[in-house]
């Protein structure tokens, strides 16, 4: 299989699910397949992918970043939580008390200014986040939010970053979104309270990524340092480099 055959992976029931793995790092190394899965909100897996995700990809635990209350009750999580397998829930942006734009009006600005305001007011749930993935015992782990584009993006991005993966793989990472833009439209369309999502209101801009990896380095220090400054140990840290790169 190619590279992006193994990296998105087909299901009915999300159109924004892909496999973390297979990015070299800067030290020579890559960051091994099949281990962390990113994607949109599961609530509508049939019950063959549900056999995809625990079966064939062996997924042990999924780590949710919606808030509770109107995305969790409305969307629900689907037939994944009658599988058996772990459930975390981090919410992102629960205390800023709305939701990633989704209209088209100054989409760049509004979503760089909810990126930052994740990196300055979430961080807490960001490390916790990042420290339920990085235990081996919830691997393979699956993370996700409604469009698997902002908060999972923000947390794929800092994971990548971590592992030593190059600027450019991040940011084309969160880009990919954009290949499955209309599929994802079409969906938040049928859901309460996204009736006025467009197509430009919903694409990942590179700007709004740049300036958050920009701004982690140069108030933090880089991802790691962002992490330890928010209670993840160094031991877990490495433990995971260790363990996620081959």
């Amino acid at each position: 299989m190619t590279q992006e055959m193994e990296r998105r992976i087909s299901l009915e029931g999300c159109v924004n699910f892909r496999d973390l793995g297979g990015y070299p790092t800067t030290d020579g190394r890559t960051v091994r397949w099949r281990r962390l899965f990113r994607s949109d909100s599961p609530s509508s897996l049939t019950e063959a992918d549900v056999e995809t995700i625990t079966g064939s990809l062996g997924v042990l635990s999924v780590v949710d970043l919606r808030s509770n209350g109107g995305e969790t009750s409305n969307d629900g999580r689907g037939l994944l939580a009658h599988s058996g397998i772990g459930y975390h829930q981090f919410p992102f942006l629960e205390r800023r008390g709305f939701l990633p734009p989704t209209s088209g009006e100054e989409v760049e600005k509004r979503l760089t200014d909810m990126y930052q305001w994740v990196l300055m007011n979430a961080g807490s749930l960001v490390a916790q986040a990042f420290a339920t993935l990085a235990q081996p015992v919830n691997q393979p782990a699956l993370f996700h939010c409604s469009a698997g584009k902002d908060r999972t993006g923000l947390l794929a991005a800092t994971i990548l970053d971590v592992l030593g993966v190059g600027r450019e793989d991040i940011v084309n990472d969160f880009l990919a979104t954009n290949e499955v833009i209309d599929a994802i439209l079409a969906r938040l369309q049928g859901m309460p309270g996204f009736l006025g999502s467009t197509r430009e209101g919903i694409m990942a801009p590179r700007s709004a990524i740049e300036k958050y990896l920009d701004v982690t380095q140069s108030e933090f220090g880089g991802s790691e340092a962002y992490l330890v400054h928010h209670g993840v140990q160094q031991s877990i840290i490495d433990g995971f480099r260790e363990s996620m790169l081959e």
